[in-house]
């Protein structure tokens, strides 16, 4: 497989363990080999922080972790680390106002892969789906258009001197794109289904967290060789082969 679209809800269904509340509101990172043993550490996290059953939830992350690899382009080599990171959320109102957004680049590319699509994975185990738009070039050139406007300093040699203007720069296209998406069709994800959508590309998926109406746990994961996946821990001050929660 050399080739994969902006974004793909993939054809097999994953069965969730049962969960159905939030105990603590917390986040979980792991960088490294992926034959390390993740699902069980993502097991007890879950069984922790929130009621699922550390058996059902461990089924459910093994599955998960072995779709993804098997539908992620490249080799065993090329694959062989990730990034999974998980995010357990109560109710809040930080997304009643949707961020439309590109996921950016996330480390540099092994040498001679650099053209390769590259993409996270993402399952949603509880609560409200992550919103997406259809890939469409209006789409794309209204999020490009919104950054020209908002983000001017990008071809201005004078960036914002303060972090005050970039908030606000940040907070006015926020609203823009809101406006400009708002009743636009929705790509459909239902429950067990798995989403990929390319990172670092101009073509990348657009999406947003949810309106976070309800308790959610969130799991995404992305893959890269081994020295890929150290170059990241390097550009984000991670420790690899580290469980973090």
């Amino acid at each position: 497989m050399s080739h994969q679209l902006p974004y793909e809800v993939l054809a097999e269904n994953i069965p969730i363990g049962q969960i159905t509340s939030v105990k603590q509101k917390s986040t979980f990172n792991y960088f490294g080999h992926v034959n390390a043993p993740i699902a069980l550490e993502v097991a007890r996290f879950l069984a922790t922080k929130t009621d699922a059953c550390e058996e059902e939830i461990l089924a459910t992350v093994q599955t998960f972790v072995q779709t993804t690899q098997n539908d992620c382009i490249g080799n065993a080599f090329e694959k062989s680390a990730c990034w999974l990171t998980i995010r357990v959320t109560k109710p809040a109102d930080d997304f009643l106002l949707p961020r439309w957004h590109q996921d950016g680049r996330m480390f540099p590319y092994d040498e001679g892969r650099e053209e390769v699509v590259r993409s996270k994975y993402a399952l949603t185990l509880l609560g409200p789906h992550t919103l997406m738009l259809p890939t469409t070039l209006r789409n794309v050139e209204v999020l490009l258009a919104g950054e020209k406007k908002h983000y001017w300093w990008w071809n201005d040699p004078v960036a914002p001197s303060t972090e005050e203007e970039w908030d606000q720069a940040h907070d006015m296209l926020r609203q823009w794109l809101a406006d400009q998406f708002r009743g636009d069709e929705r790509v459909h994800i239902d429950n067990g289904q798995v989403v990929r959508f390319s990172w670092g590309r101009n073509d990348s998926a657009i999406h947003s967290e949810p309106d976070l109406v309800s308790d959610r746990v969130f799991m995404t994961i992305l893959y890269g060789s081994e020295a890929e996946l150290h170059r990241m821990c390097e550009w984000r001050g991670e420790e690899y082969g580290r469980f973090d929660w």
